[in-house]
C-alpha cells in the first residue's frame, strides 16, 4: 500500500533509534515508537507493523507527524 508520508531515516537517526531499542532503558512508549519508525523505514506496511507489535493499525498510522516534525518529538 502506498503511503502519502514515507519514513526515510538518515543513518544517524536510524542509529539513534537502534541504540534506544537495544539499550532498553527508555520508556516502553518510546521503545515502541522507535520500533514503529524503524519498521516503517524498512518498508513494512501498517498492517504488518501492527500485527508484529500487537498494536492497532491506527496507532501505526501517524507517519505525517514524523515526516513534518523531527525525531526528537518521537
Amino acid at each position: 500500500m502506498n503511503k502519502k508520508y514515507q519514513i526515510n531515516l538518515s543513518p544517524e537517526q536510524k542509529q539513534e533509534l537502534l541504540a534506544l531499542v537495544k539499550k532498553g532503558s527508555a520508556k516502553a512508549r518510546e521503545i515502541r515508537r522507535a520500533h514503529r519508525l524503524l519498521m516503517a523505514a524498512d518498508g513494512k506496511t501498517d498492517e504488518i507493523i501492527a500485527e508484529t507489535l500487537h498494536i492497532s493499525v491506527a496507532t501505526v498510522e501517524p507517519r505525517k507527524q514524523f515526516c513534518c516534525e523531527n525525531l526528537e518529538r518521537h
